[in-house]
């Protein structure tokens, strides 16, 4: 039980990954390190890193992400509808028999009576204080 629901929770969070674009993302930052790694080779670290996110010096991963990141945002969502279901729904008549409905009928209620328990409880006794005596 313990192993399934492990499976079942891998198998949601891979789910939500895909669905929140997380490959793209993840190729976006092996992207940024690869260009950090390469600039890195013909200046100091801090040059490197900001030719990386300046925007100026774009590699080609980079620029493949960009084109995909696009074409994710121009296509819309959409769902594919069965065209068998709307024509099933926009039948009007049906050769199913309608169900019978009987009313239902209730016996007589017998007399019953009323619990103690429903009756109002005996007032309190009241208790004297010793401050007030």
């Amino acid at each position: 039980m313990q192993i399934r629901h492990r499976i079942m929770t891998m198998v949601m969070a891979l789910s939500l990954f895909m669905a929140l674009g997380g490959p793209l993302a993840l190729l976006q930052g092996v992207a940024w390190v690869t260009m950090v790694h390469d600039f890195s080779k013909s200046g100091s670290l801090s040059q490197a890193v900001e030719k990386t996110f300046d925007g100026q010096h774009p590699c080609p991963l980079c620029q493949k992400l960009a084109k995909a990141r696009a074409a994710e945002e121009k296509a819309p969502v959409s769902v594919k509808i069965d065209k068998k279901a709307e024509v099933f729904i926009a039948t009007s008549g049906s050769d199913l028999p309608l169900p019978v409905v009987n009313p239902m009928i209730y016996g007589p209620v017998p007399f019953v009576l009323m619990p103690e328990r429903f009756i109002a409880p005996p007032v309190p006794v009241p208790i004297r204080c010793a401050l007030f005596s």
